[in-house]
């Protein structure tokens, strides 16, 4: 089937064939303030594909996963070709142009979900930009659950469905962050994920002290290169990005229960100048050390 509208000044496409003897679909139209406020359900479905199954859609507002339950499917997505097979979700941004099938063999079966709302687009950068569209999750069945929990609550009309759906979209999305599938890992990726653990204990032992990005790759055993790219991937901050940010949660600290002046506290986590703190300071918490200080004193 061909459907075309418009959504936001743009128009939106999509070409399907889904036999209707073999899927469960349920559109859903949420309230102003679900659209407003929350993470949202737009559509859900559980497909059992035949070997005629295909999608290709351009310019749809809406953001899909869609989990493999068992069979093989493909999918084109931003110039590449994915497949897709057990325990492995597919995750796009539906403004882009996408076309996924079934293999003709082994027959997709998928379920799948529609969502949007509150910061669903920047979940999605989040995770294309650490894994792409595709991320197996291996035998974690969490966003299996997540769907059909929300496919249940849809069923029963549930009177606070969209507080709830929301709050399920919201963790299936953070599961998906957590996971970091050994199958889109390379050996010497591996090797600087578990060598990750050292530079952070290496972080918190010598913050005090001048570390130089030189030092934090060193005590990941890995080149300067390898060390910021595997780092920040790891923990979602570069080196010093990291470093910087335990030393103002230190100084944080020092600031609720200790009357150390804010020169010396400057110094014991790490600063090199006093100023140089209290921009920074200001930068990351939108206030002094001295503003934030007072809002604890007694």
């Amino acid at each position: 089937m061909t459907r075309l509208g418009g959504l936001n000044m743009k128009k939106v496409w999509i070409e399907s064939n889904v036999s209707m003897e073999n899927q469960f679909s349920c559109n859903y139209t949420p309230s102003l303030l679900a659209r407003s406020s929350f993470f949202y359900v737009q559509s859900l479905g559980h497909f059992c594909c035949d070997e005629n199954y295909f999608t290709r859609r351009k310019g749809y507002n809406s953001f899909l996963l869609i989990y493999t339950v068992s069979g093989k499917g493909y999918a084109h997505y931003r110039d590449k070709k994915y497949e897709l097979s057990n325990g492995q979700i597919l995750l796009m941004n539906c403004y882009d142009y996408q076309e996924y099938y079934t293999d003709k063999k082994d027959l997709w079966e998928i379920k799948w979900i529609h969502f949007n709302g509150s910061s669903s687009e920047e979940y999605y950068n989040i995770i294309y930009k650490k894994y792409g569209p595709v991320i197996d999750m291996g035998n974690n069945t969490s966003i299996l659950d997540s769907i059909n929990k929300i496919m249940y609550l849809l069923s029963e009309s549930d009177m606070q469905f969209e507080v709830k759906a929301s709050n399920i979209i919201v963790n299936m999305l953070t599961d998906v962050m957590l996971t970091y599938p050994d199958s889109q890992i390379n050996s010497n990726q591996k090797n600087n994920n578990i060598h990750a653990d050292a530079v952070i204990e290496f972080i918190e032992d010598n913050y005090s002290n001048s570390i130089s990005l030189e030092d934090m790759a060193s005590a990941a055993c890995s080149s300067k290169f390898h060390f910021c790219r595997n780092f920040k991937k790891i923990t979602g901050y570069s080196p010093y990005e990291y470093l910087v940010k335990f030393r103002i949660n230190k100084a944080k600290s020092l600031l609720e229960i200790t009357d150390i002046s804010i020169e010396e506290i400057a110094g014991i986590v790490g600063f090199e100048s006093t100023s140089n703190f209290i921009q920074t300071f200001k930068r990351l918490e939108d206030l002094t050390p001295l503003k934030y200080r007072n809002y604890w004193d007694g």
